[in-house]
């Protein structure tokens, strides 16, 4: 061993540098990203398997909504405790009947559920009126909509 360090020093110096420097990238990795391998939500989401929101219940919403003359279209998701709701309303539908959609929403989910996720709603049309989309959102802990400022 010490014969072949003899007869290649500029290999074992090259080799034992790139060594330090994998060493150090990854030491200052560890110190400026720490967290990388925990989950993106932390902690946040404990709880909310007794709580879920089902495909089921998805499907509930969708269909009080599309049940409706002002709704053309409807489309749920979920990211974390937020529960996304987008609307597609019919092009002659007023602010005002637009944001009472969101009863439907909180009328299929139960209390629990009311109390555990926040929600969003998206209301748009396809033509281009000024007023719209408009967002609603409804903090857990709040009992109505907030709304875009009206246009």
């Amino acid at each position: 061993m010490k014969k072949f360090i003899k007869n290649n020093k500029v290999t074992a110096v090259a080799f034992i540098i790139c060594v330090i420097f994998v060493i150090l990238v990854f030491a200052i990795k560890l110190t400026f990203f720490p967290n990388e391998g925990t989950a993106i939500y932390g902690d946040r989401l404990d709880g909310i398997e007794e709580v879920e929101i089902t495909d089921d219940e998805q499907d509930k919403i969708i269909s009080s909504l599309e049940g409706k003359d002002e709704v053309k279209k409807v489309e749920t998701d979920i990211k974390g405790r937020t529960l996304n709701v987008l609307i597609t309303v019919n092009d002659d539908v007023e602010l005002d009947p637009a944001k009472a959609l969101t009863s439907s929403i909180t009328d299929t989910l139960d209390k629990e559920q009311l109390g555990f996720y926040d929600i969003q709603v998206f209301i748009s049309k396809d033509n281009d009126d000024a007023r719209f989309p408009i967002i609603g959102y409804k903090h857990q802990d709040k009992d109505e909509f907030s709304w875009t400022k009206d246009r």
